[in-house]
């Protein structure tokens, strides 16, 4: 059995293949934006920090019920 994968069907660009386009996000730390398109989070914890970054959380629960 051979399963296909189509990226081109996605509707939403994977994080290394967008041309993110950052908007400032409210969170706890010094800087956080979200990427409009990808929704890939990064933020700052200090000025002098490096952006790190984390990857967009799906919302799908596969069928659970999640209280």
């Amino acid at each position: 059995m051979e399963i296909r994968f189509d990226a081109s069907k996605i509707g939403k660009p994977q994080a290394g293949n967008c041309k993110h386009q950052w908007q400032d996000q409210e969170s706890p730390y010094l800087v956080a934006q979200v990427c409009e398109l990808c929704k890939l989070y990064r933020y700052k914890v200090a000025p002098v920090s490096d952006w790190e970054y984390r990857a967009p959380i799906p919302r799908a629960t596969f069928g659970l019920d999640i209280i």
